[in-house]
């Protein structure tokens, strides 16, 4: 018997615990396949509807993410080299405050070979870029990935391709502040049901929730929704569920080996017709008009 009020068919609703380290396929630590071993089927008069009703993670993922926004490229002109040289470097993986994260910056190879030296103003909370030497002026190019931490906006990188690395002038100060507090929040993913939530941009990406990262790390993230939502899938079948859980800016975590766990709550409601009221149309309808003009000639 139905046992939800957004069920109103014969079918009960169904609960699906789901365990990252059960997962049938790890495309990640924070992206699994799950295959249930019996399928759930609707008849073709039947929606299947779908909403994240439990979810925890451990906030083991770093600041600072491989891959993520751990690398800087650095464009310098020297004597030698009037037309600009590119370094690039790497910040090591790992959660930092500015204290341990300024020596690690003016150690990495980029900054040593422009001959730039950073330094921090606790009172904008701005990095500053020195350059010393006959030539003075750099460029980040715009494959370093970490310009949100470190106050670099996207609008003062260049392609090396196209421009030469002579836009900033030491010493420059950058232009936003640091952000070293991490993900604000997690996006929850369901990749093949056919979920048609929108982002920023206005795509369809199947993100079915958003929990609010507010735990410190080593805690564990909860969702506390204030109501729950549930969507409307396009599939008749489940099967596969494809969960992928992504940062505040849609980019991978890596939980370090940490096991997030979600439950999936499946309704079941019959389809409805569309329905017209004529009073609120200055014409009917586009599918319903030849056949209500006619109907008016008539």
């Amino acid at each position: 018997m139905p046992n939800h009020a957004l069920n109103d068919t014969a079918n009960e609703s169904i609960a699906i615990y789901l365990r990252s380290d059960e997962a049938e396929i790890d495309l990640s630590t924070t992206h699994k396949k799950f295959y249930l071993s019996e399928l759930i089927s609707v008849n073709p008069d039947t929606n299947i509807l779908v909403g994240l009703t439990d979810f925890e993670c451990p906030y083991t993922f770093y600041t600072i993410r491989e891959g993520i926004n751990d690398n800087i490229t650095l464009g310098f002109p020297t004597t030698a080299f009037p037309t600009g040289e590119f370094r690039t470097s790497t910040i090591p993986t790992g959660n930092y405050d500015i204290d341990e994260l300024l020596p690690v910056l003016n150690a990495l190879t980029c900054f040593i070979d422009a001959n730039i030296v950073l330094t921090f103003s606790e009172l904008t909370n701005k990095l500053t870029l020195t350059r010393t030497g006959t030539v003075t002026t750099f460029s980040f190019a715009d494959t370093t990935n970490c310009g949100t931490e470190l106050g670099i906006p996207r609008n003062i990188m260049i392609n090396p391709a196209l421009t030469q690395p002579t836009t900033l002038t030491s010493p420059y100060i950058l232009d936003n502040t640091i952000n070293l507090a991490g993900t604000s929040c997690i996006y929850v993913r369901i990749n093949n049901l056919g979920i048609k939530n929108l982002n920023s941009r206005g795509d369809s990406d199947g993100t079915i929730c958003k929990v609010i990262a507010d735990e410190l790390p080593d805690e564990y993230i909860y969702y506390r929704p204030a109501e729950y939502f549930y969507f409307k899938t396009n599939k008749d079948q489940i099967r596969e569920i494809d969960i992928e859980i992504l940062d505040d800016q849609y980019r991978p975590i890596n939980l370090e080996g940490g096991i997030f766990s979600l439950t999936l709550s499946l309704h079941f409601s019959y389809k409805r017709f569309q329905r017209f009221t004529r009073e609120y149309y200055l014409r009917p309808p586009p599918e319903n008009r030849d056949n209500t003009e006619k109907k008016i000639i008539e």
